[in-house]
């Protein structure tokens, strides 16, 4: 018996009939089973490409409207047919409006929410903190959609898998500004002695020639190809153009060029550039000019901007920066009741690296005017009490930088002439002193003159020497919001540093230390003679500051004080941002 089955057995493993139908049978299951998963995978691979395209749609069609982003969300939902739900203060709501319980949702339809903040263009940073979530002003918007995903096999042995993509879009809006100081009065004389030293020769012009000067404005783009013209290049961008070095003369003759001036100003531009000599100090209008993304265009491009930037302004800055940090000597004789002659020597630092006067830039890019030194020796008719002794008063005035950083820029409803640009202001703080200083020192800009001790008062009768020191103004940032009102005329707005309503004179002589020393024999004391010098000094106190206040005004500065122009609003249409 054993033996019979023995050959059975030998006979069925000798036998190869069914095998493949036997091994069909036990991988079918499998391969089925991996197809299913395929094809499920599959689908949740489009589905999750779907989700990305509504999430990186809604997200620019938000950042189009931030002021409305939940009407603008809703509404793209609803003219797309998604089947999506946003996230509100409120609850849930469906692309009607209609509030929607949250467990009407869960397993079936997708879920939006909205994070509004700012977005940060910086290589530097990493992907992940480019967007800054909840700051505001809020110029961009992050965009989560979460929605579960469709099974056909897989559901037999498993859950839907809940898909999210993350889509995130930004405004890339710009805004035209500048810092300077306006000339608040004109006074043609000293303008004509400090700035004609600066461009190395003499004017003689009128306050209202000033004046016509100050309120005529130039478009940059238009200046900038006249400039190419006359320099004779050619399929080059704006940005290359602003670093090329020019002479004054040149740059007075594209002003000339520039048309919507009036006859005047021409007039007065075109006198100007003929008592300049045919060569001079070279500048790179780069160090006074930023164009920003604008500045990469070529010239024959459209700029789709207009900037504006005042003649008078141009030609000050021009002409402190060709001057560079040499000295600017002034000996001249005031109308300034109480004040005799004025010895004036200058020193106007480099325009800081990366923050010139004027630019076309992005949120948190700032302008900022140079550094400025004084040197003043005021002489002074009085004492009329001590036989009319004169005084001599040395003044020293160094102003840091002042400085505007574009905060935000709110174009409402998408529209840049319906923009609002907000400016943090940091005017300059001065440190002013009665003393004094090595004029040779003014212009080494990496160290601080030293103020010592000087001669108010000498002569036979008496001598009187002083030293005071005050620091007017201070860091404190403040706001100027601009709106379109103020941007389509070009308003100049101004702020103040808080505690300037004591003049900057009377500041000085209230921490004046006087040392006063008379002849054994005289009939005066120091209490008359204290009393003759503050009487003195007070009457000529409005004189002084009014002095200070030109003499800084034509280097661009002011005590305590910046001017801030916005002129052009850019809003571009939202794209992706990483």
């Amino acid at each position: 018996m054993t033996s019979i089955v023995n050959r059975k057995m030998q006979a069925l493993r000798s036998r190869r009939d069914g095998n493949v139908a036997v091994m069909t049978a036990l991988v079918l299951p499998a391969c089925i089973s991996v197809i299913a998963i395929g094809v499920d995978y599959g689908h949740l691979t489009l589905e999750r490409r779907a989700m990305q395209v509504a999430a990186d749609l809604t997200a620019i069609a938000v950042a189009s409207d931030m002021a409305h982003a939940e009407t603008a969300a809703l509404s793209h939902i609803e003219n797309n047919r998604l089947n999506l739900v946003l996230k509100t203060p409120q609850g849930w709501k469906a692309p009607s409006g209609a509030l929607v319980p949250e467990a009407s949702i869960i397993g079936t339809t997708g879920r939006v929410t909205l994070e509004k903040g700012r977005y940060v263009a910086n290589a530097a940073l990493g992907v992940d903190q480019r967007f800054q979530a909840g700051v505001a002003p809020s110029d961009a918007v992050r965009v989560t959609v979460e929605q579960p995903g469709t099974l056909f096999f897989a559901s037999m042995f498993t859950t839907p898998p809940v898909m999210s993509a993350v889509g995130t879009a930004a405004m890339t809006k710009t805004a035209a500004f500048s810092i300077g100081s306006r000339l608040a009065s004109l006074e043609g004389g000293l303008l004509n002695a400090i700035l004609g030293k600066m461009l190395g020769t003499t004017l003689d012009l009128k306050a209202l020639d000033y004046r016509a000067l100050a309120t005529a404005d130039l478009d940059l783009f238009q200046l900038t190809r006249g400039l190419a013209s006359d320099l004779n290049l050619t399929a080059v961008t704006y940005d290359e153009i602003l670093a090329t070095e020019i002479t004054v003369p040149q740059l007075l003759t594209a002003i000339l060029r520039h048309g919507g001036l009036s006859s005047s100003t021409t007039t007065l531009v075109s006198k100007i550039r003929q008592s300049l000599p045919a060569s001079g100090k070279r500048l790179s209008l780069a160090r006074l000019i930023d164009l920003g993304t604008k500045g990469h265009l070529r010239i024959d491009a459209p700029t789709g901007l207009g900037i504006k930037v005042g003649v008078l302004d141009l030609l000050q800055s021009s002409a402190a920066l060709a001057n560079g940090t040499d000295l600017v000597k002034v000996d001249t004789k005031l109308d300034l009741p109480g004040l005799g002659s004025v010895d004036l020597a200058l020193a106007i630092g480099e325009p800081p690296v990366g923050t010139p006067l004027h630019r076309v830039g992005e949120p948190g890019q700032a302008v900022r005017t140079a550094q400025v030194r004084v040197a003043l020796a005021i002489k002074i008719d009085g004492l009329a009490d001590l036989l009319g002794i004169r005084i001599s008063l040395p003044l020293y005035i160094e102003v840091a930088h002042a400085e505007a950083k574009l905060a935000g820029i709110q174009c409402h409803g998408g529209k840049a002439s319906h923009a609002t640009v907000t400016i943090d202001t940091v005017p300059g703080v001065a440190e002013v002193s009665i003393g004094q200083v090595d004029a040779a020192a003014l212009k080494n800009f990496g160290s601080s003159p030293r103020v010592t001790k000087a001669k108010l008062v000498e002569s036979g009768l008496l001598t009187v020497e002083g030293l005071a020191s005050v620091d007017i103004g201070s860091a404190q940032v403040r706001k100027l919001t601009f709106t379109p009102g103020d941007i389509a005329v070009g308003t100049t707005k101004n702020v103040s540093s808080s505690g300037l309503l004591t003049s900057v004179t009377q500041s000085l002589l209230a921490n004046l230390e006087a040392e006063i020393r008379l002849p054994l024999l005289s009939l005066m004391t120091d209490k008359v003679v204290q009393a003759a010098l503050a009487k003195t000094l007070g009457a000529v106190t409005p004189s002084i500051d009014a002095l200070l206040e030109r003499i800084l005004a034509v280097a661009g500065m002011r005590i305590g004080e910046a001017d801030v122009r916005v002129t052009q609003v850019d809003c571009a249409n939202p794209v992706l941002v990483q």
